[in-house]
Parts: structure tokens; C-alpha cells; sequence
């Protein structure tokens, strides 16, 4: 029995710190959700079409749309997250928000 017991308490720290990393990673978006969900579904889009030319040429475009600029803490928050260029945004980053 205190093998389950145990089991049990280490699911419940596992979800416990699973909770907080989320709720770390929400709290330091470098800008609104919804735009980085519209970035998403933007780069779905364009890199469909034309590829990833392993820079962040697309992601800067529509920022600049949006009248937004792709500011040095915004890339080094994307590199956190694994981001490297536009390509690494959509699988790495986007899944985050899963």
C-alpha cells in the first residue's frame, strides 16, 4: 500500500509542477496571446507557401502589420522556447499553447 501512496504523490507533484511551468510560461508572453495566435496561424499559412528560410523574416513582416516590431526580448523569449526562426516558432513554440 504506501507504494501506491507514493506513486500517487509523485503524479500529484508532476501535475503540480506541470501547473506552474504553464502558468510561468503565460505570464511572461513577451506580447498578447491572441497576437502570437494570430502570428501561428500566419506562419501556417506563409511558410506552407513559400518555406522557412531559417530566419525571422516572416514573423518581423507581420509584426510590422501589425505595427508591432520585433524587438531583441521578444526574439530571446522565442529562442527560450526553442524558437529559432520562423519555421522553429510554429512547431516549438506553438505547441506550448496546447
Amino acid at each position: 500500500m504506501p507504494y501506491k501512496q507514493e506513486k500517487e504523490h509523485r503524479k500529484q507533484i508532476q501535475k503540480e509542477l506541470a501547473r506552474k511551468e504553464k502558468e510561468s510560461f503565460f505570464s511572461n508572453l513577451p506580447m498578447e496571446q491572441e497576437l502570437l495566435i494570430e502570428l501561428f496561424d500566419y506562419l501556417d499559412t506563409e511558410l506552407a507557401s513559400s518555406g522557412c528560410k531559417h530566419d525571422y523574416n516572416l514573423t518581423s513582416n507581420f509584426l510590422n502589420s501589425k505595427g508591432k516590431h520585433l524587438e531583441d526580448r521578444v526574439i530571446k523569449w522565442f529562442q527560450e522556447q526553442r524558437g529559432y526562426c520562423d519555421c522553429e516558432i510554429l512547431l516549438n513554440v506553438e505547441e506550448k499553447f496546447e
